[in-house]
């Protein structure tokens, strides 16, 4: 696995994730108190205790949060000095998202929160990943993922960086999640879509 600074030059996720290192500390200031109350709705939609993957995990946020409500808890993320920092709350591994499959066994999962971590993938990309999003989940797992459907797709200059951004039609991102293999449960937007999912029982569904 390639490292996010050495891809970074022709890579436009790798790019837009270093943009995090400079200012890690003012971004995990001014995120803090967000999302909290989705990952408590996300906490309590398992029982407890479950095993959570946090796909792109920041700078940890969340993992604390699903650690104090009694899961078992690991978290991955592509940035290294996020990874480093997060690795305070829970077990943290450096990964890219588009490999995510192969950094965990099939099943291994009961949750798996993807809070704004796909942001900076291609429709392509984000298609393949939620794939393997479904493949690293058990039957009947719960999924959590929020993508932006308001500005326009392509690089956007920020305060702390410059980074690419795609931008999702909420019904199209929902569909691509119901087709990756989960039931959609309910779908929340307005800057972002938020969609709460629910890995399929394939066991199920093929003996049917």
């Amino acid at each position: 696995m390639e490292l996010v600074s050495e891809r970074a030059g022709s890579d436009p996720v790798a790019q837009s994730v270093a943009a995090y290192s400079d200012r890690a500390r003012a971004y995990e200031a001014t995120h803090a108190a967000k999302m909290s109350d989705a990952a408590a709705r996300f906490a309590g939609s398992l029982p407890t205790p479950s095993s959570i993957l946090d796909a792109g995990c920041g700078p940890g946020r969340d993992l604390e949060r699903f650690v104090a409500h009694g899961h078992a808890v690991r978290g991955i993320d592509l940035n290294p000095t996020f990874v480093a920092r997060a690795d305070a709350h829970a077990p943290t591994s450096q990964g890219d998202l588009r490999d995510v499959a192969a950094q965990f066994a099939a099943g291994s999962f009961d949750g798996i929160w993807a809070s704004a971590s796909l942001v900076h993938l291609s429709e392509a990309e984000t298609v393949d990943v939620l794939g393997q999003f479904a493949a690293l989940l058990r039957p009947r797992g719960k999924f959590f993922a929020c993508v932006k459907c308001a500005g326009a797709t392509g690089w956007l200059d920020e305060p702390d960086g410059r980074r690419w951004y795609t931008v999702w039609d909420p019904e199209k991102f929902a569909g691509s999640v119901a087709d990756a293999g989960f039931t959609i449960d309910a779908v929340d937007h307005d800057v972002f879509v938020e969609v709460w999912a629910t890995r399929r029982d394939y066991r199920t569904r093929d003996a049917g």
